[in-house]
Order: structure tokens, then sequence, then C-alpha cells
């Protein structure tokens, strides 16, 4: 597997340890709450109803009435926009809060996926979609964030600001599904996650991996910095496919025809995300990862690793 990928051992039994196994949400609880009727600002209700509308289907949050009982939309103060200046809009989940700037349609459905999957485990703790938050620990924030912008643009063709960490989420999703994505994360179970990867590579890399995105907060803006830590994980992400691809194919699931179909497809999605940013896309396109990336996605590749698990049976 990928040597950059590295953590340390105290760190990987410390997140090991906080990162816990939940039950994915099944039973959808459907959304009673008249939001006419809602104490919120009316030029907002309509952004409420929008998100009800075209997340009902596909996700099945916890408790959503309750949220939305309580939910309240503010403008920000001049002071909130001093204190937060590259946030259009942003949650607070102490008071269930959403504080929004003048352009709300970049970021307001952003926001509301927040509401919607974030809750309380107790007084210290907090889970927000896949971010686990208590005051000793706050993991798996930036994959969080760059599933929740990637949502928000599907969904709503909202603006990506999170577009390394999207670029990340959704070629992971390309290997654990989008429905159970989507499912994980409704359902806040980074575990889910972790456990999916481990199948097909170590533990340890798995949770480095999530713990690698986190580090992307570091290098917000250094553009070549990030770029090579997408890389790792991107190559990180590749070999665990083409684990896929080995372990099925061993067991017959697959023939070859199937694999051609499966890495065209594949290597067409994994290496043409669109990044909405001339200044990323140009020093992606230049790194000499991406060749690494592209021919790592090839038959070749694909049956020297088969040769080598069968070699090790």
């Amino acid at each position: 597997m990928v040597n950059n990928l590295k953590i340390n051992k105290i760190k990987f039994k410390y997140l090991l340890k906080n990162i816990k196994p939940v039950e994915n949400i099944e039973d959808k609880q459907e959304i009673t709450v008249n939001i006419d009727e809602l104490t919120i600002d009316e030029k907002y209700k309509s952004y409420i109803k929008e998100f009800v509308k075209k997340t009902s289907t596909n996700f099945n949050f916890r408790n959503p009435n309750e949220k939305l009982k309580t939910l309240d939309l503010k403008q920000k103060t001049i002071l909130q926009t001093l204190l937060f200046p590259t946030s259009e809009a942003y949650y607070n989940d102490l008071n269930n809060k959403i504080y929004a700037g003048k352009r709300i349609e970049d970021s307001i459905y952003h926001e509301l996926f927040h509401v919607f999957t974030t809750y309380k485990e107790n007084i210290f703790s907090t889970v927000s979609g896949f971010n686990y938050i208590n005051i000793h620990t706050d993991i798996a924030r930036r994959l969080n964030e760059g599933y929740t912008d990637l949502l928000a643009n599907r969904y709503f063709d909202s603006v990506v600001s999170y577009m390394i960490e999207a670029n990340i989420v959704r070629k992971t999703e390309l290997i654990l599904g989008e429905k159970n994505m989507q499912n994980f994360y409704a359902s806040n179970n980074l575990y889910a996650i972790i456990k999916s990867l481990s199948k097909f590579s170590s533990e340890e890399e798995a949770i480095a991996f999530i713990s690698f995105v986190d580090k992307l907060s570091i290098y917000r803006n250094n553009i070549k910095k990030s770029i090579q830590i997408m890389n790792i994980l991107s190559n990180y992400l590749v070999d665990v496919y083409v684990n896929v691809l080995v372990e099925f194919y061993s067991r017959g699931k697959f023939d070859k025809e199937d694999i051609n179909i499966f890495f065209s497809i594949f290597k067409e999605e994994f290496t043409n995300y669109a990044f909405y940013n001339n200044d990323i896309e140009k020093e992606y396109l230049r790194s000499s990862d991406y060749l690494d990336i592209s021919s790592k996605l090839s038959n070749d590749h694909f049956r020297e690793e088969l040769r080598k698990k069968v070699l090790t049976k």
C-alpha cells in the first residue's frame, strides 16, 4: 500500500478508541412540522422547504422534526462577519441556529445538512455527519466538510468551497457506493467508512486516511502542499479499489470483460474531477502522482496485483 500514508502509533490507538461503532438509521422519520408556521424570517423558509423536498427520499435523518421545531436563522452581525470572514454562513449547534450572510444561496444548503446531521451525545461530545467533536478530540472535520459540500452541490448546485476535500470524498464514494456513503453520513457512522476501507487495506491505513484528510486544514492556502496530500490519499484509494477488484475477480464474481468496464468507468470519474478552480486544476494535472494514479488504473497493474494475491495463497 502507499508508503506515505503513515500515522503515529499513539495517535492511531487514540483515534481507534474514539471512533465508535454506531447503527445506521434505517427507518425514515417523516417530517410533519409545518415550515410555514416556524418563527423564522419568511425569506428563509423557501430554502428549508427546498431542502426537505430534495433530501426526503435519500436521507434518513436523526430526529428531523425536533431540529426543525427549534431551528432559527439570523443575519450575521458585523462582529460575526469579522470573526468568520471566509464563511458566508455558519451553523451553531449549541442553539440550533444558522447565521447567514448576504449571499445566503451560496451556503444555506451546506449549513442545513449540518443542522440535520448534528446531534449531541452528551454535554461534552457532539457528532456532526462524520465529524466527532469533544473537549479532547476533533476527528474527520475536513472529511465531513468535503462531503457536506459535495452533497450541497449535488442536490442544490451550491458553490463548492472545500474543493480538495470534496474531491477526496467523491473518490471514496466511488468505491463505497453513493447510497452507502449518504447513509453513513446521515447516521454519523464514520466507523463504517473505516471498516469498509479496512476490508481491502489495513485498519491503520484506513484511520491514517481519515487523519490525513484533516491535515488539509493546515495547508488551506498552500495549493501545492494540498495537492501532494490529495495525491497520497488518492493513491491509497486506488490501491483499495484495485484490491476490491482483485478480491472479487479471484472469487469468480467478475470476469475479464467486467474488469475492463469497471476500470474504464472508474478511471474516467476518478481522474476527471472538476475543481472549480483553475490554479488547483493546473497543479493537479502537472503533479507526478496524477500520472502514477492513471497508470495504476490499468489492466497491467491489476494483473500484477492479481498475480501477487495468487502467489501468497
